[in-house]
This record gives structure tokens, sequence and C-alpha cells, in this order.
């Protein structure tokens, strides 16, 4: 199976917004809309990253968050009609990020959801389990499980970070023990990172808090990928038994740092193995193959160096 990354999209549409919209902490995200976000992020990169992951084979399209930029209906709703046109329901598992959650507003009535799962969890691929909350749920195709769980939550001003939660926590341990899943190969997705890369002390204000926890979790039940984004960034470690993948922003089309330029990933799985990973990179106008790496490239953490 060949399984597409892509994250942090940043879709921007203010069709139908309205002045009172912005006032709530999407003031300070309009900002930087201004200040050079919307130039960055071009709704054209990602649909070449779309195109050449379809004309790749791509059999299934993972999408680690972030959708939007100010979680706005008009966001969602074009986003997903992007999306719709290149893998349905089936074929692809979605979870949101931070800017999907942006207000207590967006988060209250669950717009994510809405946009993305609608009512119908049933028809996310061939198999669907779920725990006792909305938040994690399995999909298994063939013989891979997508884990999505949901990292994101409104936040202050000026934070960007990320939990999990003593629920979600509990089911995912669950759902890991579960006979149909117990036999797969298991894919944990979230959109906040796990290993901090930075190290300046404001990285607090962006890293998933409960992450310790997390990676115990996946140490006890046997998850094999961890995809993530956040970062806008490629980092590729190996914690444990457990491998920790992000491409990066797949919508940056400027910028002035190479290794912030847009990035997916495509994983090639057989017979339960990753054997290939293969990035592809934002130049000249679109995207073009960039590196390949197998598992023993990721490089290697002691989980005791996770801060």
């Amino acid at each position: 199976m060949k399984i597409g990354h892509i994250s942090d999209l940043h879709w921007l549409d203010l069709s139908g917004a309205r002045i009172r919209d912005f006032f709530n902490k999407r003031l300070t995200g309009g900002f930087n809309l201004v200040a050079g976000r919307a130039k960055k992020h071009t709704k054209q990169a990602v649909i070449d990253a779309l195109d050449a992951m379809r004309a790749s084979g791509v059999d299934h399209l993972v999408v680690t968050g972030d959708l939007t930029n100010l979680a706005l209906p008009s966001e969602f709703k074009a986003v997903m009609d992007t999306l719709d046109g290149y893998f349905d329901a089936a074929h692809r598992t979605i979870v949101p990020g931070n800017h999907d959650f942006y207000t207590r507003e967006s988060a209250r009535c669950d717009r994510f959801c809405h946009y993305v799962y609608g009512d119908d969890r049933s028809a996310q691929g061939d198999c669907i389990l779920c725990g006792n909350n909305l938040w994690p749920f399995a999909q298994i195709r063939d013989d891979v499980c997508f884990i999505a769980l949901n990292s994101a939550q409104p936040r202050p001003w000026f934070v960007a970070a990320g939990r999990l939660g003593t629920h979600q926590c509990d089911d995912l341990a669950t759902l890991l023990a579960r006979r149909e899943i117990a036999s797969c190969y298991k894919i944990a997705l979230l959109h906040h990172h796990i290993v901090r890369v930075v190290k300046a002390p404001g990285e607090s204000l962006r890293c998933l808090d409960d992450r310790k926890q997390f990676l115990d979790i996946c140490q006890n039940g046997g998850v094999d990928l961890v995809l993530h984004g956040h970062n806008h960034d490629f980092s590729q470690f190996k914690v444990g038994n457990t491998l920790i993948s992000e491409a990066g922003s797949c919508s940056v089309s400027h910028f002035k740092r190479d290794n912030r330029a847009g990035k997916f990933n495509i994983y090639t799985i057989e017979d339960k193995r990753l054997v290939d990973v293969a990035t592809w990179r934002y130049e000249d106008g679109h995207y073009k193959p960039w590196r390949h790496v197998t598992p023993s490239d990721f490089k290697s953490l002691p989980i005791g160096d996770i801060p």
C-alpha cells in the first residue's frame, strides 16, 4: 500500500466572513495573513501535491491537520471540496490541527467533524472501531490500521500547544489491545509533534503537552509509525520501536530557507513493513522527488531523551 501524507494546508477562504468573526483569536491570525502567510501558503501548491500523489499511485491519503487558516466554514468547505476530487472518504484519514480548532466557537460547534466526517463514519473504510469518545477511532484498510487522534483544542492567544487528554489516551490504549488492530501495521495520526526539534523556551507553547504519556502508549501498544505535522519542517526519528515522521507543510510555495520548502511524503507498506519513504519537495513551481529513505535512516533517540 502507498500512503500519501500531507499536512498544514492552511487553506484560506474568507467568503462570507464578517467583521465580528475576527473579534477573537482570529485577530492575530488575520494579522499573520497580512504579514505574509497568505503569500507563503498557496492553494496551488496543495493541488500540485495532490496531483503528484495521484500520478504516483497513492492508495490512501493522510492529512495531519491545519486544513484551514482560521477555522471558518468557507475554508472547511473549500478545502474538502478539493480533497473530495482526489480521494473519497474510504481512501483518506484526516485529523485536526490547532488552526482547525482556532476559536472556542469553532470547537463548540465541532465544525471540523461536520465538514470532514459528517454524521456517518462507517463510510471511512473497510472497518471503523471507536472508543468511548469521539476520538480516537481506528480505520482499517487491508492489513494497515490508521488510528486518528485529536491533539487540537482552542487555546489562549499566542498559544498553539496540543493535548490528547486522559480519556483519549485511555481509549487509545484500549483500541491498540483489540485483536483486529493488534495484527495490523499500526499508524497513529495527530497534528502536534512529539520530538522538540527547537529548543527555544517558547517551544513549550507549541508542543504536545502529554507527549511522554502518548509515547509510552505507543511503545506498549506496538504502534509502528506516528505521522504528524505542525512544525512545517522535515524530520524523521525512531524512539524505541516506533518511527515518527513529519514531511512539512505541503502548501508552502514561497520560502527563504530550503528546509522549509513545501513537502509531502509517500510511505510504501509491504507485508506489514515500511519499506520506503519518498519525500517530494516544491521547487521551481512544482513538486519533484527529493529523497528516499528506509526505516534504518531514521534518527534514533532514547526514550529518556524526549523532553
